[in-house]
């Protein structure tokens, strides 16, 4: 791997700008394929906080999900290689708080406006993780690319089925959810960058700590009792969370930013159909449209050549 020696500084954060030369095969393989997986662990885990939101306020299931999952990767890496490499600490303290904020709103926005469409809606990230890839990491950006963000951006308008009349509840679970895809994109961005130095289990392990630091006072409120439901939600959500994140850091050590969020953003297909089996909902052949979308703008950001950002 090679390190660039370009830094861009701004207040509180240096960003050491990284760029690694990969081959396509590598790229489609080791990055946009494991990501694939771990959109799928994404959608499931959406359907798990919508069904845990039945009996269970959004920052508790945040908690537990932050907690259970931090609990995992402490045995999975047995206390070891917890601290990052030098200069590098801000910068995965970053990630998590982007990361875990990005988690509130959109666990907030499940509860209000349902898994497929906060899904649909924060699964736009990828628009913002190629704003911040390209202002900040020097990301190759090319026409290619700017298709691929449209076609997904018209993928999730189509998912979405915009109509003229919505209730307050869904209103505002759609800010909430276009509030997490900001922060999930600056997330993506910085964990791209960060997986030129460090690993994908110190990444993510970082982040389940500051999330469940942040969403503790939570905890303070009155807390549900755990109903069989609630018991197979809230560990359905605590294994897709850490499979799920596990290797969408893992895919980013070999993808673009770019490429890597638009293969992540394809749970929103995921999403809908674990929902159409599993809580009943109508799986519209407008969704299965929208998803087709998406998943055509991964292949067109996937499919350029090795030399093109990767």
């Amino acid at each position: 791997m090679t390190l660039a020696p370009f830094f861009a500084i701004r207040p509180y954060v240096i960003m050491a700008i990284v760029e690694l030369p990969l081959d396509r095969r590598t790229v489609l393989l080791k990055g946009v394929g494991v990501i694939f997986i771990a959109a799928i662990m994404f959608g499931l885990m959406a359907v798990f906080v919508r069904v845990a939101a039945r009996e269970m306020p959004p920052l508790q299931i945040a908690f537990v999900r932050f907690t259970g999952a931090l609990l995992v990767l402490l045995a999975l890496g047995r206390g070891r290689a917890l601290w990052p490499q030098p200069g590098n600490f801000f910068r995965v303290l970053q990630r998590a708080l982007l990361g875990a904020g990005a988690i509130m709103l959109y666990f907030n926005g499940i509860r209000w406006a349902g898994a497929g469409l906060a899904t649909a809606l924060q699964c736009t990230y990828p628009v913002f993780t190629a704003l911040f890839a390209v202002t900040f990491m020097e990301e190759h950006f090319d026409s290619r690319i700017a298709a691929a963000l449209v076609l997904s951006l018209l993928g999730g308008v189509i998912v979405l089925n915009p109509r003229a009349e919505i209730d307050a509840s869904v209103m505002w679970g759609g800010i909430s959810s276009l509030g997490a895809a900001v922060l999930a994109g600056g997330a993506v961005a910085t964990a791209r960058q960060l997986r030129a130095t460090e690993s994908a289990l110190l990444i993510t392990t970082y982040f389940m700590a500051v999330g469940a630091v942040l969403t503790a006072p939570s905890m303070l409120s009155e807390l549900p009792s755990l109903s069989p439901a609630l018991t197979v939600a809230l560990a359905g959500l605590i294994l897709s969370s850490v499979c799920g994140q596990l290797l969408l850091h893992q895919g980013l050590g070999f993808a673009p930013a770019t490429q890597g969020s638009l293969a992540a953003a394809t749970s929103i297909l995921t999403a809908a159909i674990a929902e159409a089996l599993w809580l009943g909902e109508h799986l519209s052949h407008q969704g299965m449209a929208g998803a087709a979308v998406m998943l055509l703008a991964v292949g067109l950001a996937a499919g350029r050549r090795a030399g093109e950002g990767a």
